[in-house]
């Protein structure tokens, strides 16, 4: 019997699928990563994953581990560091590790050539092209890219709030929502600079940011549809570096704000549609999670280069 693990984690939630020969058997979940200047991104990341582990009853004789996490550090050695945790911790595991961008193109184009957007707190989009070549707008980060992301809309929606206060912008139905989320509003900036997990405050605030434009609220929808015009702008700029000739390039997409229908994903697949003619939308095959699951199964194929594989007998 084979036991392997498949790994979804982002800024808001953790998501680890046990797969026995094969097949998932169980899924646990953890809780984020913590964005803090108190905290150690990549303890972080171990420390969620471990919690996972755990929820699955911490099982004996698991070969490898497929990660894709939106906290997968870029410097060499804090990626082969984060993977040596994980490779200890789970009691000497295989360690596949990697940008949650890849696992999400695998999870919705199943590993063949294309473009996915990822759009949940953060956003990334991947394209692979023809010959392999990966091409990657965004997912720099809440300070410096997630154009059009959750907490991108959770900000703008907050900043609308104060700036209403203020006095230095329009009146906004915003103002009840955000007091009913967070209470005093005068407390409103220290709440969110004291939270352990700041983004993940933010992000969070979509749900009540889409009930507010759903009612009519200019202000509301004037966000919702910059974030569309944000998301499209990232899109467009991998097609057209995934196939600068024009040509036919499948499109998928992924991530918790595309279940909003009709303030994200109906407006983002007819905007993208227009601005990029050649585009063929498919519908995900799966989830960042089952990306991982793909993964195990068929190898890192034109992902490879985007990987570490650390541990076991893995070539690192």
């Amino acid at each position: 019997m084979s036991l392997e693990i498949a790994v979804d984690g982002g800024q808001t939630n953790l998501r680890m699928a046990l797969v026995r020969d094969g097949a998932v058997a169980e899924i646990a979940h953890a809780g984020g990563f913590a964005y803090s200047a108190g905290t150690d991104l990549l303890d972080s990341v171990a420390d969620a994953v471990t919690e996972a582990f755990d929820a699955l009853g911490a099982p004996a004789g698991v070969g490898r581990i497929c990660l894709g996490l939106t906290a997968a550090p870029l410097q060499p050695d804090r990626r082969r560091r984060l993977a040596e945790s994980i490779h200890d911790r789970l009691g000497g595991a295989e360690v596949w590790l990697g940008p949650d961008m890849v696992t999400a193109h695998a999870g919705a184009l199943g590993g063949t050539a294309g473009v996915v957007t990822t759009a949940g707190t953060g956003v990334v989009c991947l394209g692979i092209d023809l010959s392999g070549g990966a091409h990657q707008a965004d997912g720099h980060g809440y300070l410096l890219g997630d154009s059009g992301s959750g907490f991108a809309i959770g900000r703008a929606a907050l900043r609308a709030v104060l700036a209403a206060r203020d006095g230095r912008g329009p009146a906004t139905a915003l103002t009840d929502a955000a007091r009913d989320a967070f209470g005093d509003l005068a407390g409103l900036s220290q709440h969110i600079y004291t939270s352990p997990a700041p983004v993940r405050v933010i992000a969070s605030c979509t749900s009540w940011v889409a009930a507010v434009a759903r009612a009519g609220d200019p202000v509301a929808r004037n966000i919702w549809a910059g974030a569309v015009d944000d998301l499209v702008a990232t899109t467009a700029a991998v097609v057209r570096r995934a196939d600068p000739g024009g040509g036919e390039v499948p499109l998928s997409y992924t991530g918790g704000l595309f279940a909003i229908d009709d303030l994200v994903r109906r407006p983002f697949l007819d905007a993208v549609r227009a601005r990029c003619p050649g585009v063929l939308v498919h519908e995900p095959l799966g989830n960042p999670l089952d990306g991982a699951v793909r993964l195990l199964a068929s190898g890192l194929g034109p992902y490879t280069p985007l990987m570490l594989t650390a541990g076991s007998d893995a070539h690192v």
